[in-house]
């Protein structure tokens, strides 16, 4: 049977590596909302009536979110 004290050490451990976590959720907006990438998305297509650059945005910038979402909301779970 485990302990309070493996049970704090645990979620101490957890909660150092979530600015980590953080940081390379926000490396990879920078780098998939910039533009070389952004560039490949810069066509003239529609979906919907939509042009596919902003298909390419918000369905980024959403995953972006749901990730740091996830990565954050795991603090409270633990």
């Amino acid at each position: 049977m485990r302990g309070f004290f493996y049970i704090h050490s645990m979620i101490a451990a957890q909660q150092k590596k979530q600015p980590i976590k953080l940081l390379m959720i926000a490396i990879l907006m920078m780098v998939v909302l910039n533009f070389p990438l952004l560039s490949i998305a810069n066509k003239p297509i529609l979906i919907a009536g939509i042009p596919l650059l902003y298909w390419y945005v918000f369905i980024w910038w959403g995953s972006i979110v749901l990730l740091a979402a996830i990565t954050v909301h795991r603090k409270y779970i633990s």
